[in-house]
């Protein structure tokens, strides 16, 4: 058995771990960041490509939750998580939400102003940035749509950074954990351990004495590992964290999973719309956040394929001028609940979702809102999200939408998982205090999504970045 001794373990390395391990490093710890996935460049594979889901998404992102009707939802799995493949959107913490979070779960020293001076570090040491030279035509026609309906939009800001080739043409590449976090980290000293997967930390009483698995994942040499460390701080994420720590025996986290149900859709416009050289749009309509958010999104070929419904024959003809297709999307802050387990003898996650009624509701209402603002952005087809249903051609059919999905044919969707070891004071409803620190354990923390009590109601990079940051502060004062 490969043994390692460390002050503390970080066991993520994703926002909230590469967050973790950079500052305490920098702060003169010794850290050992561990992260089950392989460290890849940033630009290992394209964007949505099929090789980047196999790379940097666990089960190449054939993960789902069981429950009427199943959700399917991604995982990151490589060094820096989930910031190695998403859009890398900006979104500051939504005031009156974490406002609520502070009243609701009793999460001392949280408010807004506090919370955005560490929103304000963060753009800061990262970067975020609009597209320099405009956003793509499926943005504009959104754009134009919500104008024609008097609906307030936006162009959201990413974590990302331009250059202007020769050619006059921007570059973009993504400020992922491994572009910025990560690289901090192992200057200040940070031991990266990638290909290790930690599957049970040893205990005695309330602390942690080591973290237990197995390195060289993937790889011919296999072997256990043990890493004996003074403190732990799981952020795994909001599926691995309370499994690993379920396996550890604490068996009072994993319920309250929260999640966006997301459902997306494919309209066709006369003039070309799809340009993927844009990458993922960056318009949001915002006039109904943070209850719901209608959006496009990326359209390459075999995107379109995933979301047009239809025999194969059929879809192939769609896709003849796919240039005139795009995707778009309705998501609503779900108001259903989960629970993450784990499977006797394996030892691996076991996750169930029960949809809410209103979460049919608010899909429903997205999707008529969606196909009036593509109709009047100039749509002259909006695909029905069910197989075998007819593409609606005129806004007066826009109300078909309300009533078509059910938890018997909807197919769901999510990209943004919360709140299995919620922060706060209140321990009924809370797995973790108001900065972290795992009820029941001395010397156990969490600093990633599992934290947050509920939906942000956007996109939560920023927030768990932010709240990752805040906690740090707090354990270093400490």
């Amino acid at each position: 058995m490969k043994h390692i001794e460390c002050d503390t373990l970080v066991i993520g390395s994703g926002p909230g771990g590469a967050t973790t391990a950079a500052m305490l490093a920098g702060a003169n710890r010794d850290v050992v960041l561990v992260e089950e996935g392989r460290h890849l460049h940033i630009d290992s594979s394209a964007d949505h490509s099929l090789a980047q889901m196999s790379e940097k998404w666990r089960s190449s992102g054939l993960t789902a939750a069981l429950g009427k009707p199943k959700v399917t939802y991604i995982e990151g799995r490589c060094v820096g998580g989930a910031s190695e493949s998403n859009a890398g959107l900006f979104h500051a913490p939504l005031d009156p939400v974490t406002d609520a979070w502070a009243r609701d779960f009793e999460i001392a020293d949280f408010d807004a102003a506090s919370l955005g001076d560490h929103v304000d570090k963060v753009v800061d040491e990262i970067g975020v940035s609009a597209r320099p030279n405009g956003f793509s035509p499926a943005s504009q026609r959104m754009a134009a749509g919500a104008d024609a309906l008097g609906w307030g939009w936006a162009e959201i800001q990413r974590f990302w950074a331009y250059s202007q080739g020769e050619d006059g043409e921007f570059v973009g590449h993504r400020r992922s954990m491994s572009e910025t976090l990560i690289p901090r980290g192992l200057a200040a000293g940070v031991r990266l351990m990638s290909q290790t997967r930690i599957d049970r930390l040893e205990r005695v009483g309330r602390r942690v004495t080591a973290g237990i698995g197995l390195t060289g994942l993937g790889g011919p040499d296999v072997e256990p590992v043990r890493i004996d460390c003074k403190r732990v701080v799981v952020c795994a994420g909001a599926i691995q964290t309370p499994r690993l720590l379920r396996n550890s025996g604490w068996t009072h986290v994993g319920d309250g999973l929260t999640l966006n149900p997301m459902v997306r859709i494919v309209a066709r416009f006369p003039e070309p719309v799809n340009v993927p050289a844009f990458g993922v749009p960056v318009v949001q309509i915002e006039a109904f956040k943070p209850a719901m958010t209608l959006g496009c999104s990326y359209s390459a070929p075999p995107h379109l394929g995933m979301w047009l419904e239809g025999s194969p024959r059929e879809v192939r003809r769609q896709l003849e001028d796919w240039e005139h297709l795009a995707v778009f999307y309705v998501k609503v802050c779900g108001q259903g609940a989960g629970s993450v387990r784990t499977m006797p003898f394996f030892g691996d996650a076991l996750v169930r979702y029960k949809a809410h009624p209103d979460d049919f509701t608010q899909i429903g209402i997205g999707l008529r809102r969606l196909a009036q603002a593509l109709f009047a952005a100039g749509a002259t087809e909006v695909h029905s999200p069910l197989p075998g249903a007819a593409p609606l051609t005129h806004t007066s059919q826009a109300g078909q939408m309300e009533r078509i999905l059910t938890p018997r044919n909807a197919s769901l969707s999510a990209i943004h998982l919360h709140s299995t070891v919620r922060m706060g004071e209140n321990r009924n409803r809370c797995g973790a205090d108001s900065h972290g620190r795992l009820f029941g354990a001395d010397n156990v923390y969490v600093n990633d999504s599992s934290l947050l009590p509920s939906s942000p109601g956007v996109n939560p990079q920023a927030t768990i970045l932010a709240i990752a940051r805040r906690n740090v502060c707090r354990w270093l004062d400490e």
